[in-house]
């Protein structure tokens, strides 16, 4: 008998359901990780791990309060399903399972599997000790993904296996076709094969976002019928096939693609922006081969005539690997982000000053690396530095989106209360 009075619905708490929720949102929110926020910073999923490890001790401890705290925080603790051991995938897999035969912690409430949006599967299929033995780790990875009915979202970062993606994982994926909008393949390993990749793709057919390590075509074309919804495209490589069943002719077919982001390649993509750079309108170039850099930016300029916002990513602005400054012919856009490894302020206003004569459309420049912008701002002198910012017709904006100048203003007690106004003068 108190077994069976261990399951009843606990009483509702003395606040409005609706209270706690609010409260439960706000301590356990990451912004930018559901659908539709990430739909804005699709690039950073490969960072979001370590904020949604700490949101998951917070939603643990909300869990062990008390049963009513557990009842009403069970959608916020399997919203997001953190896969990082073998005994983290064997937790979930025994939780869907004695909820699917209705011996769940709430007896009449559904599986918390219609709760989970976004699994991010990042445990290492080489090491049997934490994994269990391979084969059947990847039949309860698969059993697991397929009780997620209505997943958004899928990330994969597996380090290290040797494993091609079975299909018997690929097929799991299926259950949630109507609901997929971001599926993500971080890294180099348990990667599906390159046909098995199409034909689930085909069976998607709202996912919005794809990033994948390498992406196999023809002739310099996608197939239609995967780009009809992909509207992002993040590849760390473009490989052209021979022999590959490819698609000759994009007049009659239907491109919603608007975001490309390129993580590497040696060389750059001149086929795909030939075909598809009319339709970008925002590109993220995070290849670090200096030497194509200005070869990249002649192509966007060619090929990408809607190009509105360009994002790319240097060690340094100033090296003998990269061709001179003033060479550097940037596309007509209204925003440009900089991804620097190193940059002092005297080498940021040389680049200012460029853009200011050479991109007359440009309204926002921003610096995205914070480390880089806490080094800027502790060694730059803060008075010339105002004055000098002073005469950018366009906001210089740091990593959080604030106005530099405003960040300049807040660590210098001697500023006095001048600000910046919209258009990006004093």
């Amino acid at each position: 008998m108190a077994a069976k009075g261990s399951h009843h619905v606990p009483h509702p708490p003395r606040f409005p359901v609706e209270v706690w929720r609010n409260i439960f949102e706000l301590a356990t929110e990451v912004p930018y990780t559901l659908v539709p926020g990430l739909y804005e910073k699709s690039d950073c999923i490969r960072d979001q791990h370590s904020a949604l490890e700490a949101a998951l001790a917070t939603k643990r401890s909300l869990v062990l309060v008390c049963k009513q705290w557990q009842r009403m925080t069970m959608c916020y603790l399997y919203r997001i399903a953190l896969i990082r051991t073998g005994f983290d995938l064997l937790a979930l897999d025994h939780t869907l399972q004695n909820y699917a035969a209705g011996n769940g912690s709430f007896v009449g409430t559904r599986s918390p599997g219609h709760w989970t949006q976004r699994p991010d599967i990042t445990s290492d299929l080489s090491d049997e000790s934490k994994c269990e033995e391979l084969d059947r780790c990847v039949k309860r990875l698969a059993d697991v993904i397929g009780s997620l009915p209505k997943l958004e979202i899928v990330s994969f970062a597996i380090p290290a296996s040797v494993v091609i993606m079975p299909f018997r994982v690929l097929d799991a994926l299926r259950c949630s076709a109507n609901s997929l909008r971001i599926l993500d393949w971080s890294g180099r390993h348990f990667l599906p094969q390159v046909h098995q990749l199409e034909e689930l793709l085909r069976d998607l057919p709202y996912l919005r976002v794809l990033h994948c390590h390498q992406l196999v075509w023809a002739n310099g074309i996608i197939p239609s019928s995967i780009l009809s919804s992909l509207t992002t495209l993040a590849v760390e490589d473009l490989v052209e096939r021979v022999g590959h069943p490819g698609e000759g002719d994009l007049r009659e077919a239907c491109v919603s693609l608007r975001e490309f982001i390129l993580y590497g390649g040696r060389t750059t993509p001149q086929e795909f922006l030939i075909h598809y750079g009319k339709y970008l309108m925002v590109v993220k170039w995070y290849s670090t081969f200096s030497d194509c850099f200005g070869e990249a930016l002649d192509l966007l300029n060619e090929y990408c005539p809607n190009l509105d916002r360009f994002t790319f990513r240097r060690h340094s602005l100033f090296s003998r690997c990269l061709p001179p400054m003033k060479t550097w012919s940037f596309p007509r856009i209204s925003y440009l982000g900089a991804k620097l490894d190193v940059l002092d302020f005297r080498g940021l206003l040389q680049f200012l000053a460029h853009l200011r004569n050479t991109v007359p459309t440009l309204r926002v420049f921003q610096l995205i690396c914070p480390r880089v912008v806490e080094e800027l701002l502790e060694g730059c002198p803060r008075a010339s530095a105002l004055k000098d910012l002073n005469e950018i017709p366009f906001r210089v904006e740091d990593d959080r989106g604030n106005l530099l100048s405003d960040r300049l203003l807040r660590s210098d007690s001697t500023s006095g209360g001048a600000i910046r106004n919209h258009s990006g003068k004093w």
